[in-house]
């Protein structure tokens, strides 16, 4: 198999870990106090939606109560967004500690993470590595700003930021097929490097 379909796999075997992880604590009621409240919401945007598509309601009614909903989710979100945060950076960065730059998924697959510089790879290349990966970075700002602007502003800035993580995300993948030894942005930034066992 070739790396870096190893290395996809073993990406969409440690992500489905993590969500499976988040998402399970995300709807304990005691932990995500939003829960319930967030898919009312959810399902009156939905329902917004639907009637913008089906000309119930003008454009510039459902921009102007879009703009409240995408808010009003963000708020809701926070607690499970944390969650996400701290379960992803919790599986990446400890396994690779614990097994010298292998995930569970990196294990099945039969690949490590090492350091491009001839060195021990050091935390924070591990950190760095999966807040480029994963989208950590906007779920940070995300939060930051829900927390701290007004709804407008929030708005604006969702745009912005999920439109950078997909740029981000795509340039990722271009470079990890493109560069010759199958690195990656997130690879070139940390200094680090994929290889076969």
């Amino acid at each position: 198999m070739k790396k870096l379909l190893k290395r996809l796999v073993a990406f969409i075997i440690d992500m489905f870990i993590v969500i499976i992880i988040s998402e399970t604590l995300s709807r304990i009621d005691f932990i995500n106090i939003y829960k319930d409240k967030y898919q009312e919401e959810y399902a009156q945007y939905i329902e917004l939606y639907n009637d913008a598509l089906e000309e119930k309601v003008t454009l510039e009614e459902y921009n102007e109560k879009a703009v409240t909903y995408n808010y009003n989710l963000g708020k809701l979100s926070i607690i499970s967004s944390t969650i996400y945060i701290v379960i992803t950076i919790s599986y990446f960065v400890g396994f690779n500690c614990l097994y010298q730059g292998q995930t569970i998924g990196k294990r099945i697959l039969r690949i490590r993470i090492i350091s491009s510089k001839d060195s021990n790879v050091r935390l924070w290349q591990y950190i760095l590595r999966i807040v480029l990966l994963t989208g950590i970075f906007s779920n940070v700002v995300l939060i930051l700003s829900v927390l701290f602007m007004n709804e407008n502003i929030y708005y604006n800035i969702s745009y912005f930021v999920n439109v950078f993580e997909y740029i981000l995300q795509l340039v990722i993948i271009i470079t990890t097929i493109i560069n010759k030894n199958g690195r990656g942005l997130h690879d070139i930034i940390c200094q680090t490097t994929v290889v076969e066992e």
